[in-house]
């Protein structure tokens, strides 16, 4: 599949194995995201609430889509792995823009299937420009982080934040951890247990998992617009 399809645009420090799964530490880890998909499921079943169940099946997605790419690394099964990523932070962008009062509900299936599609397709033209296309993610990280500061200075005095920032936490914390793990801060090629990138799958998964509880919390109280500052 290497061949056929090229290599991804970046090697992460553990040393691939002539395996089914040739990076098992990287590969292995993302069962983290299935532990807070079940979770989320299991929440939704308890609960009804849909919060649980987007989170439950786009973390699924998400874990599933990163294992086939740490699985094989090649281009194609990475950009597969950056469809997952997509479907998950657009949705939470899409979300919080209606949130906002900037986008009408109606809209928000569109607008996160439109950009989940736009970013897709965009991969292969960054990748002839030699662009990054790892940038696409983290600005999306940085409108959802960006919008929940400006949901939280409106938000009702009885929403609670905690978990919101606690997931903000935990995503400082991986992504500490993978650039780490790619600058060759924390690298040992031959440990197939821990890594740097897979320390990103088991925390930014843990962060998923706060994610879902504010959402949820947040359709509790009644996800509506916020009202504009006088």
């Amino acid at each position: 599949m290497r061949v056929t399809w090229g290599e991804p645009n970046v090697k992460w420090c553990e040393a691939t194995m002539c395996a089914w799964v040739n990076e098992p530490a990287n590969a292995w880890s993302n069962l983290a995201y299935l532990a807070v998909a079940l979770w989320c499921a299991w929440r939704w079943r308890v609960t009804g609430s849909r919060a649980m169940a987007r989170f439950a099946w786009t973390t699924l997605l998400v874990g599933a889509f990163s294992f086939a790419f740490h699985a094989t690394n090649n281009f194609a099964t990475q950009l597969l792995d950056f469809v997952g990523m997509y479907v998950l932070v657009f949705l939470l962008v899409s979300l919080n823009l209606h949130r906002a009062g900037w986008l009408p509900r109606e809209r928000v299936g569109a607008v996160h299937a439109g950009l989940t599609v736009g970013c897709t397709l965009l991969v292969p033209m960054m990748r002839l420009a030699q662009v990054p296309y790892q940038l696409v993610v983290l600005g999306a990280v940085l409108v959802i982080v960006g919008t929940e500061l400006h949901l939280s200075r409106r938000a009702d005095p009885r929403e609670s934040y905690r978990d919101f920032w606690l997931a903000v936490g935990l995503m400082a914390a991986a992504a500490a951890c993978s650039v780490a793990d790619v600058t060759r801060v924390w690298c040992d090629p031959d440990n197939h247990w821990l890594q740097g990138h897979a320390a990103w799958h088991g925390l930014s998964a843990l962060a998923l998992l706060f994610t879902a509880r504010h959402h949820a919390a947040l359709e509790a109280g009644g996800l509506r617009p916020a009202p504009p500052r006088t």
